[in-house]
């Protein structure tokens, strides 16, 4: 019979030491991670295919978003199922913006005298993505209300998902 003399690797028979739980924990969480981005790397491959034999020029990954989205609406798969490397990848989001960034920066020269101009095309644009992005979440919140109403039996009208009309008038 082995004593335990400090090795981190001894165990008694059915003894799960904290260590080895987390260990296990930390390795099919791991795995569950990287089968999660080959899935999203292979839409992207699909995508990437489906761009290339498109009759218009339509940029893969707009492609791969919509294959992607067409999955998840359809129940093909699961949020659950991408649901580790999503977060992941939104949680470090900003890191993706920074070659964007440095290629405009790298591009300055070539605008030059034009710097006000793009400067101001970029806060309009900012501004109408901002009010579009706003006026879209307004209305899909309304829909979703309406919807809710008609699974309840209330008696509501479409009319209300475009109007400022409230649900007791």
């Amino acid at each position: 019979m082995r004593v335990y003399d400090g090795d981190p690797f001894y165990r008694k028979p059915g003894d799960d030491s904290p260590m080895r739980e987390r260990i296990k924990f930390h390795s099919k969480r791991l795995t569950l991670f990287f089968i999660q981005l080959a899935f999203l790397a292979g839409v992207c491959y699909i995508g990437e295919a489906v761009s290339v034999h498109l009759p218009v020029e339509v940029p893969a990954n707009i492609c791969s978003m919509g294959i992607l989205l067409s999955l998840l609406i359809s129940g093909m798969i699961d949020e659950s199922k991408i649901e580790l490397v999503s977060s992941f990848l939104l949680k470090y989001m900003p890191v993706f913006f920074i070659p964007a960034g440095v290629t405009i920066l790298r591009c300055l020269p070539m605008i030059g005298d034009r710097i006000g101009w793009f400067a101001l095309v970029c806060i309009i644009t900012t501004v109408l993505v901002f009010l579009s992005t706003a006026l879209t979440v307004i209305l899909v919140g309304r829909l979703q209300r309406y919807i809710a109403g008609k699974r309840a039996g209330k008696d509501v009208h479409l009319r209300g998902v475009f109007t400022t009309e409230t649900e007791g008038e």
